[in-house]
């Protein structure tokens, strides 16, 4: 943020999934440090902090999933006229679902990115207008290690666009001073592995997936063992805000860093693999 807007501490930040897990602890955090926070949840209910942090805190419901521009852009505006800006976005929204492509429906996979993917992409460009007017401000998208290495086709491709769309969007908004950090956290212990909440079940069961089926496997051996602690992420993430140069990218957790440092080394040796014969495709005289 310039010298002139406020620091991170005295902004105002919107926060989607705020209910649980890491949009709690964010939300939590923020809040902590003195920030105005709007929290955004599918339900009425979800989350009530107004006595503890009168004036500062703002509970909407919203469902980012809800394919409805109008009512996204409303809830952007109702941010802004109830704080007067808005300094950070955190699309935190999304769910997951580790099925195979080929056993995955069209509708389970619409489904997924229309939360993951394109819900973030509608609240983003609610939030635009009053960052723009401002410029200044700081997109915080809470994607996955699974956005930077292989997995489960359709979770990790909706966390994959996710690092995509910050990767571009942080080209375009660079002129008006608005920041983007893809945050990819790894495991962390939250209620996203809770049964119910991941979908592991195919849509269309085929019998040659039988032999190589692990998702039952990684749900009981995940448990609540997940090495993250969402408090510490929250706390990395605020801190990431209040910085003078906050990264484009920020995998999160040891497993999250191997991940992307895995992916680079896998990149570069197909790279190196077929330098010679990819340098060498220009047209000749």
């Amino acid at each position: 943020m310039t010298a002139e807007g406020p620091r991170a501490a005295e902004g105002v930040w919107l926060i989607t999934g705020a209910a649980k897990g890491i949009g709690r602890a964010l939300t939590e955090e923020a809040l902590a440090r003195g920030a105005r926070v709007a929290a955004i949840t599918r339900r009425d209910g979800d989350l009530d902090l107004s006595e503890r942090y009168r004036g500062r805190f703002l509970h909407l419901k919203h469902d980012v999933a809800a394919a409805d521009e109008r009512a996204c852009d409303r809830m952007a505006t109702t941010v802004a006229e109830h704080f007067g800006r808005i300094d950070v976005l955190v699309n935190n929204a999304g769910h997951g679902r580790i099925t195979n492509f080929e056993e995955t429906s069209e509708a389970g996979i619409r489904e997924l990115f229309e939360l993951n993917f394109f819900g973030l992409m509608r609240v983003t460009r609610a939030v635009l207008p009053f960052m723009r007017h401002q410029r200044e401000g700081h997109i915080v998208n809470i994607a996955s290690a699974a956005g930077y290495g292989a997995g489960p086709a359709i979770y990790h491709s909706s966390k994959f666009a996710v690092t995509g769309f910050s990767t571009c969007l942080a080209f375009e908004l660079e002129p008006f001073g608005i920041s983007v950090t893809n945050v990819a956290p790894g495991l962390f212990r939250t209620n996203f592995y809770d049964a119910g909440a991941l979908c592991i079940e195919p849509d269309t069961p085929i019998a040659d997936y039988d032999a190589f089926r692990w998702q039952e496997d990684f749900m009981r051996e995940s448990g609540t063992g997940q090495p993250g602690d969402p408090q510490q992420l929250a706390r990395l993430v605020c801190d990431v805000v209040e910085s003078d140069a906050p990264p484009l990218h920020l995998p999160v957790g040891l497993d999250a860093v191997e991940t992307v440092e895995a992916q680079i080394a896998k990149m570069q040796a197909d790279v190196d693999a077929w330098r010679y014969r990819t340098t060498r495709t220009d047209f000749r005289d």
